[in-house]
């Protein structure tokens, strides 16, 4: 005979976050902090912990200068952010429909986008879920990325 026993605790955490992103039923955000409990207490604490990876200060990014060179500009870091879902094409294609932009799959994971006779724009997703813009810079790229972003939550740290 043989016994089994699960425990299962539910926590609720409130955080006062600068950038959450709305996905589907959720909020998404970027936490980072260390979770302990106590002796006396057996519900979690987030503890914020030192950021070296990031920059001490989130609103100003990290600045590294170069040498003077006429037209060269100091290189900045940028924020990292995370889009969170996945993005079905034949979901992309029904949005861009409803947007003016006519859109053909074309074999497996391509999406053709077209805006007229030479704004043409491809959507391709990878075996692993990597989705691809490319195309020439014109309305229709701007209209299909936007789509896209749509389509995701967008969070950044």
């Amino acid at each position: 005979m043989m016994e089994v026993a699960i425990t299962t605790a539910a926590f609720l955490l409130t955080l006062n976050l600068r950038s959450i992103s709305k996905f589907e039923d959720n909020e998404v955000g970027f936490v980072t902090g260390r979770i302990t409990t106590s002796a006396s207490s057996n519900v979690p604490v987030l503890e914020p912990t030192n950021q070296t990876s990031h920059p001490a200060s989130a609103t100003r990014p990290s600045l590294t200068l170069l040498p003077r060179v006429p037209g060269a500009r100091p290189t900045q870091r940028l924020p990292h952010s995370t889009m969170i879902g996945e993005l079905k094409l034949t979901a992309l294609k029904a949005r861009l429909a409803t947007v003016g932009v006519q859109a053909e799959l074309i074999g497996e994971g391509v999406l053709v986008c077209r805006g007229g006779d030479v704004e043409t724009v491809a959507v391709r997703k990878s075996a692993r879920g990597q989705v691809e813009l490319e195309g020439t810079v014109c309305d229709v790229y701007y209209k299909v990325r936007k789509e896209i972003y749509g389509l995701h939550a967008l969070v950044s740290s």
